[in-house]
């Protein structure tokens, strides 16, 4: 069992960049191996194979980490102020409430910073956990990524003064 009492939570460093590409890449190869083609988790994967530039991607916005033991069990970020950009977990943190628990951390964050809704692109092994915390489909798209083709979703979550008290 995935314990989440021992969890800390922080903001995205920049040493944190080679371990939360590899955390990335294999959250991508594993987690999303049921649902997407090889060729697809392969394209998808190597966005983080530049190390520097997916480093400087995590370093826009946003991006909360979060750690057991020092050691980064998940991340996500928000960008721009009302979008989440990014949200992967270990594959022995899948489905133990750690996504969740990262995305309503940066519920918190939009709603302070005056956002009125959240939107994602969600793939198609997120999408329950982005349903789970409020979200609801507004369409599916494919994307290209090197070549091949991944379905997801467009995603949003209205964030009205009633559930404020998060």
């Amino acid at each position: 069992m995935f314990a989440m009492h021992k969890m800390t939570w922080r903001a995205y460093e920049a040493s944190d960049g080679p371990a939360l590409a590899a955390l990335f890449q294999d959250a991508v190869l594993h987690l999303a191996a049921a649902t997407y083609p090889l060729e697809a988790l392969l394209a998808w994967s190597a966005v983080a194979d530049d190390r520097a530039a997916f480093s400087r991607r995590l370093a826009r916005g946003v991006t909360l980490v979060a750690l057991r033991a020092d050691q980064p069990q998940g991340f996500a970020q928000l960008y721009p102020e009302n979008n989440i950009e990014m949200l992967y977990v270990v594959p022995s943190a899948a489905r133990q409430g750690l996504g969740h628990a990262l995305l309503m951390r940066l519920e918190r964050i939009a709603r302070h910073a005056g956002a009125r809704r959240l939107t994602a692109r969600v793939s198609l092994g997120a999408r329950a956990c982005f349903e789970h915390a409020g979200f609801q489909v507004l369409g599916s798209e494919i994307v290209q990524r090197h070549g091949a083709s991944l379905h997801r979703f467009r995603m949003e979550k209205p964030l009205d003064a009633a559930a404020l008290s998060l």
